[in-house]
């Protein structure tokens, strides 16, 4: 019995032994994760998130499958700085074009693969301007320089200034075939198959696990799109002006809620707003709506909710050049829309309802009182500051008037040029 529990020792004390050997054990499972379509914010959460997968799932490496024009540069610097941090071997496999912003990324995987028929390159900034090329070019040369291949080569696909002997000549932007890219060594092989790329990478008996886009991921992608954002943003400032103006049809702005909520929700799960942002979009329409139904005309309350509406929106684009472009078509077609319907609901039995359409003539009954009528022609002096509408004193009595569109202070002489109604309008002396 004693030599039975002492040998169920030893093999448990054997066991918990080789544990941690077995556990630390790398394993055999290659992520596959595309990098198609635009380079945005929700592409950079999106591979973000599959890198800390794979880290803490210790897979053996991560193949990033690429095909794309491009896309915001901002996102592809971060692509690539979390590319670079990573322990794990990284691979590109090329399929068929890793251009602007895809090349970067390309570049700053560990081992470059490409089909035959695929290509790299033609980074030009938008826009154009020597700060832009600067920035992006020593990003391009840091890049190839950190995983061993020719900087100025990877320069040379922002900067058309830069020329190299028999690669590019001045003035042309550099992009490389799969064949070029392999005899100028910016890419390791031309393959023509993923599995191809294996044991290239060493890992001939790894298993192939292809990650799909979760339908958060996809739609994050989508919203942040500035095509998407700018339909979105328009569509709901159309919903709302729509409910604004024919109250009661809640078509408008549920629909025009639904909208914005989608936009705001996108840019929220990739980082590009906060829930600041939307508080400051909240309080401008909250100033909006106070200066169309409860503070007359149009002064502080309105202008002040037009900053802060404009100013969310503006920041919750990931680009500054795509924020003005974005918010600038959403307002101008809007107010488009706004017109038409303006003028297709303005005869109809619905608009009606909150429109006046008549004239408040002579013919139609409308005339001034008696009182009214004699203070035209007199004069009298400005009780208050006339911004238009404000109290003068004329035959001694206080009466409310109007200027006839200037800024008259008080204390200056006033005369009474026309009534209309019950407005009676002046004119400073």
């Amino acid at each position: 019995m004693k030599k039975f529990s002492l040998s169920l020792v030893l093999l448990l004390t054997l066991l918990f032994s080789i544990t941690p050997i077995i556990s630390a054990a790398p394993s055999d499972i290659i992520f596959v994760v595309e990098v198609e379509g635009e380079i945005n914010a929700g592409l950079y959460k999106y591979i973000e998130k599959n890198i800390d997968r794979a880290e803490v799932e210790g897979v053996a490496a991560i193949i990033f499958q690429i095909n794309t024009f491009g896309g915001y540069v901002d996102s592809a610097i971060k692509i690539r700085d979390i590319i670079l941090d990573t322990p794990i071997l990284t691979a590109a496999f090329v399929k068929d074009r890793a251009w602007s912003a895809g090349s970067l990324i390309t570049l700053a995987c560990d081992r470059i693969y490409m089909t035959p028929e695929s290509s790299m390159g033609a980074a030009e900034t938008r826009p154009n301007e020597e700060k832009y090329i600067s920035a992006l070019r020593k990003e391009f040369k840091a890049t190839a320089e950190r995983q061993g291949r020719n900087p100025d080569i990877a320069a040379a696909m922002v900067d058309k200034d830069i020329e190299i002997e028999g690669v590019i000549k001045k003035d042309k932007l550099l992009t490389l075939t799969a064949e070029e890219a392999v005899e100028l060594k910016m890419a390791d092989m031309k393959v023509n198959t993923m599995g191809e790329i294996l044991p290239l990478i060493g890992a001939e008996n790894g298993v192939i696990k292809e990650i799909v886009p979760s339908l958060k991921d996809t739609f994050a992608r989508l919203i942040t799109n500035p095509y998407i954002s700018s339909l979105l943003l328009s569509i709901g400032l159309i919903g709302l002006i729509v409910e604004a103006i024919i109250p009661g049809w809640g078509v408008g702005g549920t629909i025009g809620i639904l909208a914005l909520t989608a936009f705001f929700s996108g840019n929220l799960v990739v980082g590009n707003t906060s829930w600041g942002l939307i508080l400051l979009f909240l309080a401008g329409m909250f100033l909006l709506g106070l200066e169309f139904f409860v503070v007359p005309g149009f002064g502080i309350t309105g202008v002040g909710g037009m900053i802060l509406v404009i100013s969310s929106l503006f920041l919750t684009f990931e680009d500054p050049i795509a924020g003005i472009y974005g918010v600038s078509f959403s307002f101008v077609f809007a107010l488009v829309i706004f017109i038409i319907l303006l003028r297709r609901f303005g005869n109809s039995k619905m608009w009606n309802r909150i429109a006046l359409n008549t004239t408040q003539s002579k013919e139609n009954g409308y005339l001034a009182t008696k009182a009214e009528e004699e203070l035209l022609d007199q004069e009298g002096e400005a009780l208050t500051t006339l911004r238009p509408a404000g109290i003068a004193l004329i035959k001694s009595e206080r009466v409310d008037v109007v200027s006839n569109g200037g800024y008259i202070t008080q204390g200056k002489r006033i005369k009474v040029i026309k009534i209309e109604g019950i407005k009676v309008i002046v004119k400073e002396l």
